[in-house]
This record gives C-alpha cells, structure tokens and sequence, in this order.
C-alpha cells in the first residue's frame, strides 16, 4: 500500500516538474507530427503576402493536395497495376496536385506536406501562415530540404498569384507584393 502510494506521488511530482509543454512535445515527437524543426527552419523560409483572409489562403493550398477526396480521378492503365510495398495500385499524380497533407492544423495556421516528387516521400515541408490583416496574410514556406522547399514555395506561390494576385502584379516566389499592391 504504501508503495503504490509513493510511486503515485512520485509519478505526480515528475509530471509537475517536467512540465506539460515538454511532455506533449515528446510525445509529439514520438508519434511523428512534431513540427517543432520546421518552426526552427521558418527564419531561412520563403515568405510571400496575398491579398488574402487566412481561410481563403489555407483553402488554395489545400487545393494543390495529391489525396483530395472531393472528386478523385480514375487510375490510368499504366499505373494501376504497378503494386505499392502496401500492396495497393499507385495513384498517378493528377495535374497541377503536388503534394500529400501530412498535418494541418486551421488553428495553428500550418500545414505540412510530405510526398514531394523528387524527394524523399518522407521530406517534410512546413506552410504556415500569417494574418497581418483581416484581408492580408504571409506565407512562409520552411523544410529542413531547401530543393523541397523550393518545389513547394514555387507550386503554392503561383498557385496563389493564380488566385489572389491581378495578372499585372506577379512576382517571382519568395519576393512579395509589390509596394502598390494593396
């Protein structure tokens, strides 16, 4: 009895002195969503500002994602019998779809891909946005991989320009608006 109830305190008193930041954390990064390196990488990142609510940027980047289920497309002959180590058909990469979303988080404001063509299917690329006004947001694009970053920085930015940017005021990914651009 009197063991169960020292461990118990014990246990208690660990929980209280490590702190629960750093147990969710580890925990985190035990189970694979830690984005606690992409946050680091954020200060060597691509960064851009649209003309954007947050919800309007987010939902433009969601709409790059490989595995959308709004309206899959049929696998083509050539692909669908090539076998996968899970033993399903692979997918073709439909067009103008560039990653898979790995996590995303509309609270947190990021989201984080994997499964970029010519990488490591595993290379994460954190996308995290900024409300600088209700009708203004910052992109910033950050990986560990600087090619990952690249290919991702330059799929959402002119995907974004696409939607939010007038067709005299494109600029090259990672460069911003214009001054007059508002």
């Amino acid at each position: 009895m009197f063991r169960s109830l020292f461990y118990g305190c014990l246990t208690i008193l660990f929980f209280f002195a490590a702190g629960c930041a750093q147990l969710t954390e580890t925990a985190k990064k035990i189970l694979g969503t830690s984005t606690q390196a992409l946050e680091r990488a954020r200060r060597h990142g691509e960064h851009k500002t649209y003309p954007c609510s947050l919800s309007q940027c987010f939902e433009a980047v969601l709409s790059l994602e490989r595995n959308q289920q709004k309206s899959p497309e049929p696998a083509t002959t050539a692909t669908s019998s090539i076998p996968t180590l899970s033993g399903t058909p692979q997918v073709p990469i439909q067009q103008g779809k560039f990653f898979d979303v790995f996590l995303k988080d509309p609270h947190y404001r990021y989201i984080v891909v994997i499964g970029i063509v010519g990488n490591v299917d595993t290379t994460e690329v954190g996308i995290f946005f900024d409300g600088i006004s209700p009708s203004s947001s910052k992109i910033e694009i950050a990986s560990l991989s600087n090619t990952a970053k690249r290919k991702v920085a330059k799929a959402v930015f002119d995907e974004l320009d696409k939607h939010f940017l007038p067709a005299d005021q494109k600029s090259p990914p990672g460069e911003g608006l214009p001054i007059n651009a508002f």
